[in-house]
């Protein structure tokens, strides 16, 4: 059974994407990693909080131990990625937030989903 972990779930690209994924494979394992940041709407994910193969977990990215952690516990086999600070405005005012999320954050992402794959069976690009 695949198990993915979708990054951002909370936002409004990867609400609808977690909820477009659910209804076309019911199946399958769905982790939604969310900072619930200006951008994030855990009331967006209702329609779907009741079924049994979802899971929230209230986190940032920037938390390689975490990240970690949801892969391997959930047997994650497909990362997608949709944490991003993307309000231009606020890049303007807050820069620091910009690098550290969409770039520190995904390097962080990628060194958790590196560690996570060692010695497992080969990984899907």
């Amino acid at each position: 059974m695949k198990s993915l972990l979708v990054t951002g779930g909370a936002g409004f690209i990867g609400a609808n994407f977690v909820q477009y994924w659910i209804k076309q494979y019911p199946e399958h394992n769905i982790v939604v990693l969310d900072a619930l940041t200006y951008a994030g709407n855990l009331a967006s994910l209702d329609p779907i909080k009741d079924h049994p193969n979802y899971t929230f977990v209230h986190g940032n990215i920037l938390d390689t131990k975490r990240v970690e952690g949801l892969l391997r516990n959930h047997k994650i086999d497909t990362l997608v990625h949709f944490a991003a600070e993307s309000h231009v405005d606020r890049s303007i005012t807050g820069p620091d937030a910009f690098l550290e999320t969409n770039i520190i954050g995904t390097h962080s992402l990628l060194k958790a989903a590196k560690k996570s794959v060692v010695g497992r069976r080969p990984v899907k690009r």
